[in-house]
């Protein structure tokens, strides 16, 4: 997972998957979006990275047969431009009986770190936390608030970094305001410590926030850049 110090924007896309398992799913991404002719239209429109997530299991929040992509974008039109294309379309349609696509922008003004990870653990973990909210810079604060304090016994747990973004207003789908927190970890176990005793971060929320976790997609090599 990537991130920018300059305005950038990150793309995801969850859905459930149409392929019967993992493998094939893995190699119909790396046939479509993955292909070296879709990682060169991507990049060429502003597509700076992606990353393909899988479900971890036995952690709730996300079905077995779901998958999850991160792009960091260097503006949205690209992305509007990109998913125009019918072969995009259509590669999109082969992988995923249902999707959701959202843009969100990096939350102005929010807490966020991005330490290297420890080069003894290799695993990749993500914590998603998505939800409405009243007041987008309430939201900011609280996750500032209750964060901040607890950083260095994140990283003790293994947390290699925390982002906040908050959902990019598209002219044609209007959706009421949202935020989504990513946490990047290097250690599952010490993930699921660390959010066990964790409390707090409820109330930056309208209502309760959808909350899942992923790993760096298993099951062989998985195109990404």
């Amino acid at each position: 997972m990537s991130s920018l110090n300059s305005p950038s924007v990150l793309l995801t896309v969850r859905g459930t998957v149409i392929p019967p398992d993992r493998e094939a799913t893995r190699q119909l991404h790396n046939q479509t979006a993955g292909s070296p002719e879709g990682v060169a239209a991507a990049r060429s429109l502003g597509d700076l990275s992606h990353n393909v997530f899988t479900p971890v299991p036995g952690m709730a929040g996300a079905e077995e047969n779901e998958l999850l992509f991160l792009d960091v974008w260097k503006d949205a039109q690209g992305i509007g431009t990109f998913f125009s294309d019918e072969q995009v379309q259509h590669g999109a349609n082969l992988m995923f009986s249902e999707r959701e696509a959202v843009v969100w922008m990096p939350a102005e003004g929010a807490f966020g770190f991005e330490l290297s990870p420890p080069m003894h653990l290799t695993g990749r973990y993500l914590g998603v936390a998505r939800g409405t909210v009243d007041d987008p810079q309430n939201a900011i604060n609280v996750f500032r608030k209750v964060l901040e304090p607890t950083i260095s016994d994140a990283r003790q747990h293994g947390q290699i970094s925390h982002q906040l973004y908050v959902r990019l207003p598209m002219p044609d789908q209007p959706a009421p305001a949202e935020v989504l927190g990513l946490d990047l970890w290097a250690d599952a176990a010490g993930m699921g410590a660390y959010y066990e005793s964790l409390s707090g971060f409820e109330a930056a929320f309208s209502a309760a926030p959808e909350t899942s976790v992923w790993e760096s997609a298993t099951g062989g090599t998985w195109t990404e850049w």
